[in-house]
């Protein structure tokens, strides 16, 4: 048997017209709407649109560039 990818289940909501544009989308990927969210979440942390979570490496380099201009 083969065991699960995702263990960690979370629960939200959205309103109804959010859900009709979710559904919508979903449909037309053919994908869940769980595998939406989870390609939506992994843009935001690893994605480098102005709307992701800054990388790790980013945020070191960052550190580093502000330390050396004082």
């Amino acid at each position: 048997m083969r065991g699960k990818k995702f263990t960690h289940g979370i629960t939200f909501f959205v309103t109804a017209d959010m859900y009709q544009a979710i559904k919508k989308d979903t449909d037309e990927l053919r994908i869940s709407a769980s595998d939406l969210i989870r390609r939506l979440i992994e843009h935001y942390l690893y994605g480098t649109h102005s709307y992701s979570r800054p990388s790790f490496e980013g945020r070191e380099i960052d550190k580093t560039s502000n330390e050396e201009a004082k």
